[in-house]
């Protein structure tokens, strides 16, 4: 009787579990992130996160209605969660660093989530194509060194799909509450997802009796709310209004039409949201209409994880018309379209805001989503999975394209930096200490020399009656601006240019480039 070879008696080694896996794409996350790093922390980060020393025409104008319109200001334009992380973190390291940590650490943490939901959805090679993907796409290396919010919108809604994907349970509804309130700290819109995500909740555990359904909503809620809570005792305190917000006042008014010429988000008006739609209605009507028009195509793109959510969006179809079937996967649709409704409202363009910061957190869900429909489809079609890596493969590489371009452009951006550092070393040589800078680029302004700065009006005239009933200027510095944000300097040309003089003000400097800084006369 012949004996059993090894092969066939000895049992197949155990492949590596889901969390193995998990780790290994974490670990891989940080070699990326930290190549990519360094070198653009200096390059990227640049102006995000320091904003309580500067300010916005608008938000000024409310602090000035509130009696509070000299410095130190409230950050009153951008979310807490990034200047908290920045401050504890500029603690220990330098503030390029920090601002670039500060959404690292979120990027980071993302990364293994992506992977896990997609194992989840349609196992390994989905979790791997998803979350690499995502790690070097735009939306995820790219965010994870800007300090801007989107890499912490993006933790947040992966950890609550992910916990929200199976049977619902206390802890893990309690915990997805607690990534909501984490979320709404970094972008105040998780309120207007949150009832989405409520009714999720409700309808997937009413069959188990209405009293458990609504315990696992309200326990949802419970972080959520407190975040909430807390961040409008934080605004009432600082500002004298519960909750303010100016990012609302200033997005809502862009793009309306009421502005030939300028731009409202340097305006010396402030309105509360409802206030100005109430007002405007026609106008907020036919600016949605061509903002949607912009914004809902744009869907494609967001991210730049097109090839992925092109699978996402064949599958969003197959579903509609009930050829598959699947529960996380409504949430994320519901929440996607509650979105791409809410962005007209906001702005494309004017200010410098491109359509994909309001659909970029939605990017690696759609795409990990994508990843399972498209491994799916290989293996129906039986493909081998030599063949079927080399596709799989293309869109990681097409995908990681604008990535490795911004890397090839690096010195490009560097050298802009070190213009900035010349710049703020000039005026913190000859400001003194409390001045105030009236400038095009504040927060840059603010962060390069340590003052305080104020947004330049969009007129010379509306700078004058700022600087006599609001708030003196001892210092005009205007760059031109270009392309979308060309109407911010344009009425300031002949002062630019040396044909007409500012009452008040004198040419202190000249800086390469046709930028001026005007001072104070004696």
């Amino acid at each position: 009787m012949a004996q059993p070879t090894a092969s066939t008696t000895e049992p197949a080694a155990p492949l590596p579990s889901a969390r193995t896996w998990a780790l290994t794409v974490f670990a891989c996350a940080i070699v990326c992130y930290a190549v990519y790093l360094a070198r653009a922390a200096h390059e990227v980060a640049a102006g995000n996160g320091l904003t309580t020393r500067s300010i916005s025409p608008p938000v000024l104008v409310f602090l000035h209605g509130q009696g509070r319109a000299q410095p130190p200001w409230p950050s009153a334009t951008r979310a807490p969660l990034p200047v908290l992380f920045m401050g504890g973190l500029m603690r220990v390291i330098s503030e390029p660093w920090a601002v670039a940590l500060s959404s690292g650490i979120f990027f980071l943490l993302s990364v293994p989530l992506i992977y896990l939901i997609g194992h989840r959805l349609a196992g390994r090679a989905a979790g791997l194509l998803g979350s690499v993907t995502y790690m070097v796409s735009p939306a995820g290396l790219w965010y994870g060194v800007s300090g801007m919010t989107e890499s912490s919108s993006i933790f947040s809604l992966s950890a609550i799909v992910y916990l929200l994907m199976g049977e619902l349970t206390w802890g893990g509804c309690l915990l997805a509450g607690a990534a909501a309130g984490l979320g709404f700290l970094g972008r105040t819109t998780f309120k207007l997802w949150a009832p989405v995500i409520i009714g999720y909740i409700l309808w997937r555990t009413w069959r188990q009796g209405p009293a458990r359904s609504i315990g696992l909503a309200l326990l949802f809620i419970a972080p959520l709310f407190a975040a909430w809570l807390w961040f409008g005792v934080t605004m009432q305190h600082a500002t004298g209004k519960f909750g303010y917000f100016g990012q609302q006042d200033i997005s809502l008014r862009r793009d309306t039409g009421l502005y030939p010429g300028r731009s409202s988000s340097l305006a010396l008006e402030s309105w509360s949201a409802p206030e100005f739609i109430m007002q405007n209605k026609g106008v907020m009507a036919r600016k949605y209409a061509r903002i949607a028009e912009q914004a809902w195509p744009a869907v494609v793109k967001m991210g730049a994880m097109p090839f992925l959510v092109c699978f996402f969006i064949v599958e969003l179809f197959l579903m509609i018309g009930g050829v598959r079937r699947g529960t996380v996967h409504w949430l994320i649709y519901a929440l996607l379209l509650l979105q791409l409704l809410l962005t007209p409202l906001a702005s494309f363009g004017n200010g410098g805001v491109g359509e994909n910061r309001y659909l970029d957190p939605f990017a690696p869900l759609a795409g990990v989503l994508g990843a399972a429909f498209a491994v799916d489809l290989l293996r129906r079609k039986e493909l081998a999975r030599r063949l079927a890596v080399l596709p799989l493969a293309a869109i990681i590489v097409l995908t990681a394209i604008p990535t490795l371009s911004d890397l090839a452009v690096g010195p490009y951006h560097e050298a802009d930096t070190r213009t900035w550092d010349e710049t703020g070393g000039y005026l913190a040589s000859h400001a003194a200490a409390g001045d105030v800078v009236a400038s095009t680029h504040e927060a840059m302004t603010a962060w390069k020399s340590n003052l305080h700065s104020v947004g330049l009006p969009i007129t010379p005239e509306q700078l004058l009656r700022m600087d006599r009933e609001m708030l003196a200027v001892d210092w005009i510095y205007i760059q031109r601006r270009g392309g979308d944000n060309a109407d911010r300097t344009l009425a300031w040309e002949p002062v630019i240019s040396g044909d007409e003089s500012l009452p008040g003000f004198e040419i202190d400097h000249d800086f390469p480039g046709g930028a001026i800084l005007l001072h104070r006369t004696p």
